[in-house]
């Protein structure tokens, strides 16, 4: 286990070394630049006020030049400064963090909440009534867009309750109600958007396992049919679940750009978008490195828990 591990953090570097240098070059290839962004913004700017403003920002080096700076600072722990917001880049990304990370989680729990029992109900249950029902609620859940179901979370919330997703920042210690208000209805849609496919999958990998010889043997020793299938087969079933949650759990972490803009959540899907609009490429450099670390991590987190659900799964 320790030496896959190992292997696997080693092979993560030359990932984020090539994905670096694709989020560069992209940036770069970009038309207009920081520079040009403040420019057309401010009037009366000229050619040689500009090119002293891209002289202070380091724009006017060679691009392979401003790579490896932005290299070297990331090694001894500099990120790099946002032109936009003139702060740390850390700074920048600790601050819009947490937002994500609260809205992503309570997000997960909630599509969990809805995906798992109507899953397996709908397994167990197959070609039933419960069935058809939970196979259109999973495909509403799929197909119904995040933007869509955020503004009539609103308008009706606003016509029925009087309610208005709170505007600005509203940190979670601070204003517990405020923060309440502003994250969990995003929650809630990003959630019902989640649960349809995981509810899909639970329900394809429970009807298969359900099939298998062990649970014939287990319901032959006399078990009850709860015990056959939550010890049984929900858990060899849950593999292809927890692969679908890596993968949206490095998603949700990078913040939903549409549910944040809806409903005024500061986290780092809408400033990643802000930073891009601002060419702001120390920004959208170390968001874009974030992401795809917690995208390794996360997959390497959810290879190590296959382990854990099957015995027969070993990593050597």
């Amino acid at each position: 286990m320790h030496r896959y591990i190992i292997s696997r953090v080693v092979l993560m570097v030359p990932t984020i070394i090539v994905l670096t240098i694709v989020t560069f070059g992209l940036l770069r290839i970009m038309p207009g630049d920081f520079v040009v962004a403040q420019m057309s913004e401010a009037r009366g700017s000229d050619a040689k006020q500009a090119e002293i403003y891209r002289h202070e920002l380091g724009l006017d080096a060679p691009a392979v030049t401003q790579y490896f700076r932005w290299i070297g600072g990331i090694v001894q722990g500099n990120w790099g400064t946002s032109f936009w917001q003139n702060k740390p880049v850390t700074t920048v990304i600790r601050t819009a963090l947490p937002m994500s990370t609260e809205l992503g989680g309570i997000a997960i729990v909630i599509g969990l909440m809805i995906a798992i029992p109507i899953g397996v109900i709908s397994a167990v249950y197959q070609d039933g009534p419960l069935d058809y029902l939970a196979r259109s609620v999973s495909i509403i859940g799929i197909s119904v867009p995040n933007f869509f179901l955020g503004i009539l979370f609103i308008i009706y919330g606003a016509v029925w309750f009087g309610w208005f997703p709170p505007q600005g920042r509203h940190e979670l210690f601070e204003d517990p109600w405020g923060n309440l208000q502003q994250v969990l209805p995003g929650a809630i849609v990003l959630g019902a958007a989640q649960s349809g496919q995981i509810m899909r999958i639970l329900r394809t990998t429970m009807l298969e396992t359900l099939r298998e010889d062990y649970i014939r043997t287990a319901r032959a020793k006399g078990l009850t049919e709860i015990k056959v299938v939550f010890r049984h087969a929900f858990r060899n079933a849950l593999i292809p679940v927890v692969t679908i949650l890596g993968f949206q759990l490095a998603t949700i972490v990078g913040g939903s750009v549409v549910v944040e803009s809806v409903f005024g959540i500061n986290g780092i899907g809408r400033t990643y978008i802000d930073a891009v609009t601002q060419r702001d490429y120390p920004l959208v450099q170390g968001i874009a490195l974030l992401l795809v670390m917690v995208t390794l991590i996360t997959n390497l987190l959810v290879d190590l828990s296959y382990s854990f659900l099957d015995p027969r799964i070993r990593y050597t």
